[in-house]
């Protein structure tokens, strides 16, 4: 092996290690701001099954949240419920998945999408529509502004709801605003899939919830902030 192939293996364990070392951390500024880690990079402390009678199936990878595509595995919550927030997170996907939120699971609820809104996540590069990534799914379509890296890049997500405004960001660009229970929102819920349904977005709190799709997904730098 010559010396300037041997620099470039050297060369790139080393950024690698570097990035995963810079994961899953709070900046000065951040932790100031208020911001909380709801991952640690190393377990899965704070997470749960949704349905507490199966066992979590998610496993921790380049150090993520990683669902693998296998069946039977149910989704991933946080163990926490909140009601306004700002949620960051960083994702990568070979298919479909999904941030749900407010979402209770109570058994009175058979799945999460039963109370919570989603915002979209999939693999699916140049798709604006209500069931393209970062939308709010199946009920708003996101602007023609989002660019989305397809896998095997990361992308930055973000949740912000705040006395009934939701915005939703993907890799730093709004793609996504709207106002609950105006009439425009339930016009447009009015035409969903989410139409019969009337608990749908009505909770004021609830979990955090990542989606099984039967897609492999990782969820990484999950950062919350409590308004």
């Amino acid at each position: 092996m010559n010396l300037k192939v041997l620099f470039a293996i050297i060369l790139f364990y080393s950024i690698s290690s570097n990035a995963q070392e810079n994961n899953n951390r709070l900046s000065p500024q951040e932790l100031a701001n208020g911001w909380e880690l709801l991952f640690d990079g190393e377990t899965l402390n704070g997470w749960r099954s949704y349905d507490e009678k199966n066992e979590i199936g998610w496993i921790v990878d380049e150090a993520s949240l990683h669902y693998n595509g296998a069946k039977g595995v149910d989704d991933l919550m946080t163990a926490e419920m909140y009601g306004d927030f700002d949620f960051k997170f960083t994702w990568k996907t070979m298919g479909n998945s999904g941030v749900i939120y407010r979402v209770r699971a109570e058994n009175q609820w058979g799945r999460p999408y039963q109370t919570g809104p989603e915002f979209q996540v999939h693999d699916d590069a140049g798709e604006f529509n209500k069931n393209s990534t970062g939308s709010f799914y199946d009920v708003i379509e996101t602007s023609k502004d989002k660019k989305v890296l397809t896998y095997p890049a990361w992308n930055t997500g973000r949740i912000r709801l705040s006395n009934g405004l939701v915005t939703h960001w993907v890799n730093d660009v709004i793609v996504m605003q709207c106002e609950l229970y105006s009439e425009a929102w339930n016009e447009k819920v009015a035409q969903s899939k989410w139409k019969n349904n009337p608990y749908y977005g009505k909770s004021p709190f609830g979990h955090i919830d990542f989606q099984n799709h039967g897609a492999k997904v990782w969820y990484k730098d999950l950062k919350i902030k409590k308004l």
